[in-house]
């Protein structure tokens, strides 16, 4: 990120919790199910420009095919944005980054620390932090259109192979909290807010 672009990168994953083993042998964690970005730079004509990329594998397909791509769509810098955002975003990500192959794992992990040691905004930190009520109950407080989708919901399109769901999923999630952080502003986003507008306007 050169100092003439400004770059926001909206986080948002779906994952699926993977209990212990009965014999004590592999601890709970989660199994990485889709990843979420959105991409919102402003250039040195403070013109905004958005992108949004999704990737996601079903129940059949190891984690390193979805590390594998974000390792490359990730941008390695910007300001990172996101709902709990270490606990429900990061944790998962270091879960399935130590998880696989050795060296992609290196690969990814080295791409998301540069990412999110940088600066970094907690949107449910207003809210209560790791305490916040569920998203969907915060945007639904500000007018801000997102479905309240259960873990069963995304577990169930991870166990059926619905990749197309999961990208939806995460698609909303991350289009949400970026509507969530315009709208707790206080009245500092009307360009970046009209830029998106009508990005979204021409993107359906």
């Amino acid at each position: 990120m050169t100092n003439d672009i400004c770059r926001f990168v909206t986080l948002a994953v779906a994952s699926v919790t993977v209990p212990a083993s009965r014999a004590g042998t592999c601890p709970a964690g989660t199994h990485l199910a889709a990843i979420g970005m959105l991409i919102a730079e402003r250039g040195p004509d403070h013109e905004w420009h958005f992108t949004i990329e999704t990737g996601a594998i079903g129940a059949g397909d190891s984690e390193d095919v979805l590390l594998r791509w974000a390792a490359t769509a990730m941008p390695d810098t910007g300001i990172v944005i996101g709902w709990q955002l270490a606990d429900a975003v990061i944790a998962p990500l270091l879960d399935a980054g130590a998880s696989g192959d050795p060296e992609l794992g290196r690969v990814f992990l080295d791409r998301l620390t540069k990412l999110t040691t940088a600066l970094s905004v907690e949107l449910a930190a207003p809210y209560g932090g790791a305490g916040a009520p569920p998203l969907a109950e915060i945007l639904g407080a500000r007018d801000i259109e997102c479905a309240a989708i259960g873990d069963a919901d995304v577990e169930s399109a991870w166990a059926f192979g619905n990749t197309a769901w999961l990208r939806d999923y995460v698609s909303a999630q991350v289009i949400a909290a970026w509507k969530l952080w315009l709208a707790d502003g206080n009245g500092t986003t009307e360009a970046a807010s009209a830029a998106f507008a009508t990005w979204l306007a021409n993107r359906s």
